[in-house]
């Protein structure tokens, strides 16, 4: 790891409620997507050197309580992590900045356990029996993102790796955040009991 100085990343328009709010399961994993009034949530500064604009945020998760991380911390992995997918907003949208080395970018936010449940992931807890079936989907009653993924501006690591979406694999720009969110032990079980036991997602 090397340490390297950067402006503070910017974050405008998250703390904006959507329009719409849709969690969706889409064979895959549970992605949350939504739709703004105006204009839609972006980043820049820090390793940017455009805008990066919200496309949508999804969970991934295992088969036990502490192995569902893809990305580990000094070796061992943590019940579960949040991707926040963004694109560079000169290609106007996620499809077709997936054709650019520098067109996407994935804010990571990783979960550890925690005594008391975390009421922030209630409503997309408490939704998960209502889209068991691949390629089902339902409105959430519409919240601000950052309710769920918190602001960072420095306190992060950030490496060029790569990633497969929608059958196009290409470099991403992954931003880890250095503080974990929380989650209880009953609501990863929670978690493992609604989706991964019904066998609809493949991951």
């Amino acid at each position: 790891m090397k340490v390297v100085n950067l402006n503070p990343i910017q974050w405008v328009n998250y703390n904006v409620t959507p329009k719409k709010l849709k969690l969706s399961n889409t064979g895959y994993t549970v992605m949350l997507s939504a739709t703004w009034r105006e204009e839609e949530p972006y980043l820049y500064g820090g390793p940017f050197v455009s805008r990066y604009v919200f496309s949508q945020l999804h969970f991934h998760w295992g088969k036990t309580d502490m192995d569902g991380s893809e990305h580990y911390v000094d070796g061992g992995s943590m019940p579960m992590e949040l991707h926040a997918v963004h694109y560079k907003s000169d290609y106007g949208t996620q499809i077709a900045a997936l054709h650019h080395h520098d067109g996407v970018t994935i804010l990571v936010y990783l979960f550890q356990l925690q005594a008391a449940p975390n009421p922030l992931l209630d409503d997309i807890i408490n939704t998960l029996p209502f889209i068991q079936a691949a390629n089902s989907s339902i409105r959430l009653i519409p919240f601000p993102i950052i309710n769920i993924m918190p602001c960072f501006q420095r306190d992060y690591f950030v490496y060029w790796g790569s990633v497969t979406l929608t059958n196009i694999r290409n470099s991403v720009l992954w931003l880890i955040s250095r503080e974990p969110l929380g989650i209880s032990i009953d609501q990863v079980i929670y978690v493992e009991i609604r989706i991964i036991n019904k066998q609809q997602l493949k991951k």
